[in-house]
C-alpha cells in the first residue's frame, strides 16, 4: 500500500493559491496541476491522488457527490 496516497471529500473552491478542497473539519487541500469544471466549483467532491506536498494533492480523479 502507497502510504503517499489520499482520499479527500469536501467543497472544491477557487483560492489564492488555486482549486482547492475545503473539508468538513476546515482543512485546505490544495490540487496540484488541476483545472475542474466550472460546474464543479462550490460543489462538494471526492478528489484521490497523490501527496506531493504537505497540503497538495496531485489528483488522479475527481467525482461531485450525489445529492
Amino acid at each position: 500500500m502507497n502510504t503517499n496516497r489520499k482520499r479527500i471529500s469536501g467543497r472544491l473552491e477557487h483560492l489564492p493559491r488555486g482549486f482547492a478542497i475545503v473539508t468538513e473539519a476546515g482543512d485546505h487541500w490544495v490540487l496540484d496541476d488541476f483545472e475542474p469544471d466550472n460546474d464543479q466549483i462550490g460543489e462538494e467532491v471526492t478528489a484521490e491522488g497523490e501527496i506531493v506536498g504537505f497540503d497538495r494533492l496531485k489528483v488522479d480523479w475527481l467525482g461531485v457527490l450525489a445529492e
